[in-house]
């Protein structure tokens, strides 16, 4: 039987799908799950493969079975467009009769997918999407957001660097939907802290060349550089900045294990940023890290890998709870129950589906200091996730008693 043309958009080959079991009869139809992912592009290396690889681990553990119905995790690339992205995901739920999203890569895709899905009633988990707007004017009584969003990064940075002496800022901004907000929120955090910002330019999603960015921030007479941008383009402007001496001044505020490993301990010895999973923190994320890590080439599991795992894990326990896939009764169990993996400080679902939880102050090791090539960070400090928000941050989100 020839396979509908989308399947091909994997960067794995075909569907990268997971059944433990194949149905024996009708009532068994498999609870089917779409992991839409950037599975080839500029954010594979922070979700990717081994997003799907995650959720699909996570199904294993569960048993394979949820309500007497196999499990499968289907992985589609997106291609960081939103239009593909939205194509993607009426597909799997009009084909495949998908009832639950795992969304990571560029925030616009992900965001556009969820305002389908919540038209469609369909479950989503955000583990790769750190925009605020997935659990503030975006969000839906049937998503969770499971990593940190842009304020939270915000927040958790850019008030201690402006206590320790960082006054006036400059931002350098990816120009979309994730950096908008984390520069705005950044802004926001370093005022409410007593400093000021100074200017911001901004550069084009996987910009090669942020020279003529840096070369205006330095010149603005700021403190601080603050990089509001990710993946690859982080790397970049991090490694150029380095070329013109300035790195003393630059602050990233989202950095992935994997650009730390692009860049080397060498190069990012030093840089302190907010994370809420770091994979040696505690003995479950060892565990789990560990039994990853001897699936995919040793690749260190980043905050994304985790929150595909933990999001899917707590969902299958949700669907079990409520006794059917149903989006409205899963949500609420999902919010009722624990988060039990332990891989997060004190993790908990607000109204509005953002996953609060504490965070980590953590700082890249000099290569003196690492004893392995996964041995990157030293816990600087830990950041209690309520103190992260402003009132508005923990809002409820409309139709969150929909059914």
């Amino acid at each position: 039987m020839t396979r509908p043309c989308w399947t091909r958009r994997a960067a794995v080959a075909g569907l990268l799908a997971a059944t433990m079991t194949a149905p024996a009869m009708a009532a068994e139809t498999p609870l089917r799950i779409g992991v839409i992912e950037d599975l080839s592009g500029m954010y594979s290396g922070n979700g990717g493969p081994n997003m799907v690889l995650a959720a699909t681990m996570a199904a294993e553990e569960f048993g394979g079975k949820v309500l007497g119905r196999p499990i499968e995790v289907i992985g589609v690339d997106h291609q960081n467009k939103p239009d593909i992205g939205s194509g993607l995901a009426r597909q799997l739920v009009d084909q495949r009769g998908v009832t639950a999203f795992v969304l990571g890569g560029a925030s616009s895709v992900g965001l556009g997918v969820q305002a389908y899905a919540k038209e469609r009633k369909i479950t989503t988990m955000v583990t790769g999407g750190y925009a605020s707007q997935f659990s503030g004017p975006g969000c839906s009584p049937y998503g969770t957001q499971w990593v940190p969003s842009t304020g939270e990064l915000a927040n958790a940075v850019a008030g201690a660097v402006v206590q320790g002496g960082g006054k006036k800022w400059y931002f350098i901004t990816a120009d979309y939907v994730f950096g908008h907000g984390l520069a705005a929120d950044a802004g926001k955090a370093v005022k409410a802290a007593g400093g000021t910002v100074v200017g911001e330019i901004r550069h084009p999603l996987g910009a090669t060349d942020i020279s003529s960015q840096l070369i205006q921030a330095q010149s603005s007479g700021a403190d601080v550089i603050g990089l509001a941008n990710a993946g690859p383009d982080l790397v970049n402007t991090i490694k150029q900045a380095r070329e013109f001496g300035i790195t003393s001044k630059v602050v990233a505020m989202l950095v992935f294990t994997n650009n730390t490993v692009a860049l080397g301990l060498d190069a990012a010895q030093g840089i302190r940023m907010a994370v809420n999973f770091y994979w040696d923190a505690n003995e479950p994320s060892r565990a789990w890290a560990k039994r990853l890590m001897a699936r995919n080439g040793n690749v260190v599991p980043t905050m994304g890998h985790a929150a595909a795992y933990s999001s899917v894990r707590h969902y299958l326990r949700a669907v079990e709870k409520a006794g059917t896939d149903d989006a409205a009764a899963v949500n609420k169990a999902m919010k009722d129950l624990p988060i039990d993996d332990g891989f997060y400080g004190k993790p908990r679902i607000q109204a509005n589906g953002r996953v609060v939880m504490d965070m980590m102050l953590v700082e890249v090791k000099s290569p003196k200091e690492s004893k392995s090539k996964a041995d990157l960070y030293r816990v600087i400090e830990t950041i209690p996730g309520d103190t992260l928000f402003t009132p508005a941050d923990k809002s409820g989100c409309p139709l969150t008693t929909a059914g």
